[in-house]
């Protein structure tokens, strides 16, 4: 296998990813990684710790071959949205063999299990989770307990299994593969270290939370105290690249207040939005503090954390296009993600951006729009509406990452160019 790919966050780049990345070289003998990273918001629905350009030289710093964007729309998504447009991207370039993932689970067979029954789900499990819900259950753990009657002879192995946010990201994977009818050969690593929400450092393998929770408690003796759980050459950038990091939710409360109080009937397109959120939302804003206040304040057992911040920073980034809002991505025979932003690359593989893609690459920002436009005239008469969607898309990319370096610049003082005038690292 020559080139294999990784849909990660890298929030930020840490040993668990650089055991990831030797082991598919080890597994699979794979020359080419590539990788497809959330821009300058995750999906947890909060801004990156630090900008996609300081990610993506950690990432090409430690053994990947280059790095594209993955937009904001599907990065700040559902576990299945953003798998879907992951698979897609990689999908897309035409030039990836397979797709590796971190799981916590050595029953590969029942993540497989699983992911092919979620693709044509019965109507008994549609008929369960609906019941949860309508009892108060959030969407996450009506489908746990769906999948739990569904799969009733394997119980205990799937509520153990669903337990895990890198697992049911491992099953979306795999479901998005069949979905897509892409030819990406799914390839699961077990993870090594903590858990995923883990936020405690603990020698090399920490998780990315209790790094990011370590930056903002003891600042000055950060670098010091992860330097076990980091490569080497990502303690150099972060010394290097201080002014970047770390950005927090509550950097933009300010943004975001200034948004709410906007807020009007037409921002229940929000994607995710219902009446009942878009109400305790209005009836709430008075007692309004801070970012990560509202969006305790807002969320209940039926809306997570996760939704509720996802949806508030789809009001911030004005994320409302009934386009993106309907569209079934299996259900088309164009690509889900609509380009390709380059990021960065390794100077020795520029060669693989040579390969024909499926959808547009763009190199140079400003060029962008133009791309996007001399791609897409050539199909509008085939696929109307893709050129109107794809250029919505990078405007709405352009938008949030120059939103993004405007408050890193304002709160961190990180003097860096805007979107239009920023180019791919080049790791030599």
């Amino acid at each position: 296998m020559d080139t294999v790919g990784i849909i990660a966050e890298y929030n930020p780049f840490h040993n668990g990813h650089l055991y990831q990345i030797e082991q598919i070289k080890k597994i699979t003998g794979a020359k080419n990684i590539v990788i497809a990273m959330s821009g300058d918001y995750v999906q947890r629905g909060l801004p990156a710790w630090t900008d996609k350009y300081l990610r993506t030289k950690m990432a090409l710093s430690c053994g990947a071959s280059c790095v594209f964007e993955l937009p904001a729309p599907f990065a700040a998504a559902s576990a299945e949205t953003f798998a879907l447009a992951g698979v897609s991207l990689l999908t897309s370039l035409g030039f990836v063999d397979g797709i590796c993932f971190g799981c916590e689970s050595s029953d590969i067979s029942l993540l497989q299990e699983i992911a092919a029954f979620l693709t044509k789900p019965s109507k008994e499990f549609e008929q369960i989770v609906a019941a949860c819900t309508a009892k108060g259950d959030s969407y996450p753990a009506a489908r746990q307990k769906a999948l739990c009657c569904v799969f009733s002879s394997q119980k205990e192995a799937c509520a153990s299994l669903l337990s895990s946010p890198n697992n049911i990201l491992a099953i979306e994977y795999i479901k998005a593969i069949s979905l897509l009818h892409s030819p990406l050969l799914p390839i699961p690593i077990l993870r090594n270290g903590n858990g995923y929400h883990s936020q405690e450092l603990s020698g090399a393998f920490s998780s990315a939370s209790s790094i990011r929770k370590k930056s903002f408690e003891e600042p000055e003796k950060f670098l010091a105290s992860i330097s076990a759980a980091v490569p080497q050459s990502v303690t150099a950038l972060l010394e290097q690249y201080a002014e970047h990091y770390p950005v927090a939710e509550n950097h933009f409360s300010d943004l975001l207040y200034y948004r709410l109080s906007n807020l009007a009937e037409k921002d229940k397109n929000i994607l995710d939005m219902t009446d009942e959120i878009f109400h305790r939302i209005k009836n709430h804003f008075p007692s309004y503090t801070g970012y990560s206040q509202f969006i305790a304040q807002i969320k209940t057992k039926q809306y997570t954390y996760s939704r509720i911040s996802r949806i508030l920073l789809r009001c911030l980034l004005y994320i409302d296009n009934p386009f993106f809002q309907k569209r079934k991505p299996y259900q088309i025979s164009v690509p889900f993600v609509p380009y390709a932003r380059l990021l960065g690359f390794i100077k020795d593989k520029s060669s693989l951006l040579r390969t024909q893609a499926d959808i547009p690459v763009i190199t140079k920002p400003a060029d962008g729009l133009q791309n996007i436009r001399d791609f897409y005239i050539t199909i509008e008469e085939h696929y109307p509406g893709w050129l109107s969607y794809a250029l919505w898309m990078y405007q709405k990319d352009i938008y949030a990452s120059n939103l993004y370096r405007q408050v890193q610049k304002s709160t961190l003082g990180c003097h860096r160019p805007d979107e239009y005038h920023s180019q791919p690292v080049i790791w030599k």
